[in-house]
């Protein structure tokens, strides 16, 4: 089989730096050693051919301090408002938020499109619109709930989005929006706090299928919009993987509560159960052949074995109390915990080996 040479994959490694990230490329430079395809003595040239350079850290640093800046001045906003919350005339609250918010604007119309600087101050923005909507519900006491809140912040937190045209933007809307829909059932169904809505068992269930059906329309959204407009900013793995990670959650709840304090004879609990399988079932198959992601798949694994678990405890507390059956219900945590792993060891080396191959045929 033909040797590849480090001087060549070095520059495919450069060029597509882009496409695999570090890891994919080591992971594949690994296999083609063991098959042969590169000589024992280029692996170190080869290898410091795809390590990050100092450039690559640079823009990393950047990034990053730009992004702790921008939490840090918005955190200090919401300090200063609630420091000085008694000193402050309301129409001062307005004015100060308003000059905050025209600022950011200006200054993200300022810098050139794509600059990170403009899209952190369109972030800042994205904030400053929610603590406004905060400002405005306790000066103006009308008796609206905090979902309403978290309603109108995601609704005034879209525009700013389409303006900076960048995924981390839609994030801040998805995680906005998801609070407010947690916040809205948990209010109309007369429970009390998102917590407790969460762990009422006689009414958390409908409430559950109710934001896994929402969440799935919104990953499907998110798919739609990634292929037809993935300009304004619907790009990346993160997005995805968060609205997955809600249906891991939902999906696991859904199925715990059909087997605590219910009967399963019953068809309620036996749908809820099934519902739970089909969802997580469609989730792995989604994210392991379709968009690989390693994250999304853990999280899938962990609650399919967080049911499984206490499906078997249900029944063994049934047959027995025997210290025994706890025993057994270890040994089975561990076995499918080793399964799990194995599993995803393997789905990440198909996929970093199917990266790999990629990478070698787009030079």
């Amino acid at each position: 089989m033909e040797t590849i040479s480090h001087r060549t994959f070095a520059r495919r490694t450069f060029a597509q730096r882009s496409f695999a990230t570090g890891r994919v490329i080591r992971q594949a430079l690994a296999d083609w050693r063991a098959q042969g395809r590169l000589a024992s003595q280029e692996v170190e040239a080869v290898w410091q051919a795809s390590l990050p350079t100092r450039a690559d850290w640079h823009d990393w640093l950047d990034r990053a301090l730009l992004i702790l800046g921008a939490a840090l001045i918005c955190a200090g906003v919401i300090v200063f408002f609630a420091f000085n919350w008694a000193a402050l005339h309301k129409f001062a609250r307005f004015g100060l938020l308003a000059g905050a918010l025209t600022l950011l604007a200006a200054f993200a119309m300022w810098r050139p499109t794509g600059d990170l600087s403009g899209r952190a101050a369109l972030a800042g923005a994205q904030v400053l619109s929610g603590v406004l909507m905060a400002v405005i519900g306790q000066t103006y006491q009308t008796g609206a709930d905090a979902w309403q809140l978290f309603a109108w912040w995601a609704v005034l937190a879209v525009p700013w989005a389409l303006a900076a045209r960048a995924a981390p933007h839609w994030w801040i809307v998805l995680v906005v929006g998801n609070v407010a829909l947690l916040r809205y059932f948990s209010v109309n169904l007369g429970v009390g706090g998102m917590f407790e809505l969460l762990f009422s068992a006689d009414r958390a269930g409908g409430t559950m299928r109710i934001l896994l059906a929402a969440t799935v329309v919104q990953l499907a959204l998110w798919y739609l919009l990634a292929a037809s407009a993935a300009s304004l900013g619907f790009r990346g793995m993160t997005g995805p993987r968060l609205l997955g990670l809600l249906i891991c959650g939902y999906a696991g709840w859904i199925g715990l509560l059909a087997l605590i304090g219910t009967r399963l004879d019953e068809l309620e609990p036996l749908m809820n159960l099934l519902l739970a399988g089909v969802a997580l079932a469609a989730l792995i198959a989604w994210f392991r052949w379709r968009d690989f992601d390693i994250v999304v798949l853990s999280f899938a694994c962990l609650s399919a074995i967080g049911v499984i678990v206490t499906a078997v405890g249900r029944w063994l507390m049934a047959v027995t109390n025997d210290i025994g059956g706890f025993l057994l219900l270890t040994v089975i945590v561990v076995g499918l915990a080793a399964a799990a792993g194995s599993w995803l060891m393997r789905a990440w080396r198909s996929h970093v080996s199917g990266s790999g191959e990629a990478l070698e045929g787009a030079v």
